[in-house]
């Protein structure tokens, strides 16, 4: 009965996450709702630029550096894998379960910022993936007055 109501419940949760993507569609706004609807949990990311660098951190607690799969196309950058915990051996009453496991998938799209997407910096230290992509310089030239 338990898993029947949670399925239940996972179906009115999509419903309403196409909804919003399509009432928020209507205003002209970009909303990617498309992660919000499948299996995967999503690891929470911040991503911003210096005047050198655009880079991802994603907070990945618990998930070993060989569970994590990093990939690119012209569009996005994919950061995926796999977080499990070991299941208890005896039967276990949960008061609270907030931590996702499973498969994760995160997709942070490019922005339109010149960068150099072939060799990036990437380092994994206690939990933090840092994705660093180094910006190419602004290119000025000189357009004379003829």
């Amino acid at each position: 009965m338990r898993e029947k109501l949670f399925s239940n419940l996972v179906g009115i949760q999509r419903e309403m996450l196409k909804l919003i993507g399509e009432v928020h569609a209507l205003n002209g706004g970009p909303l990617a709702m498309a992660n919000a609807i499948d299996e995967s949990w999503h690891p929470k990311c911040d991503v911003f630029q210096t005047d050198t660098e655009w880079i991802v951190v994603a907070e990945l607690a618990g998930v070993e550096k060989d569970e994590i799969s990093i990939s690119l196309s012209p569009e996005y950058l994919r950061i995926s894998g796999v977080r499990n915990f070991l299941a208890s051996s005896c039967p276990v009453c949960y008061y609270n379960m907030e931590i996702e496991t499973g498969h994760f998938e995160r997709k942070i799209f490019f922005p339109e910022v010149p960068m150099d997407k072939t060799k990036p910096k990437v380092s994994y230290i206690n939990g933090i993936l840092r994705i660093a992509f180094t910006l190419a310089p602004v290119v000025e030239r000189i357009i004379p007055i003829s």
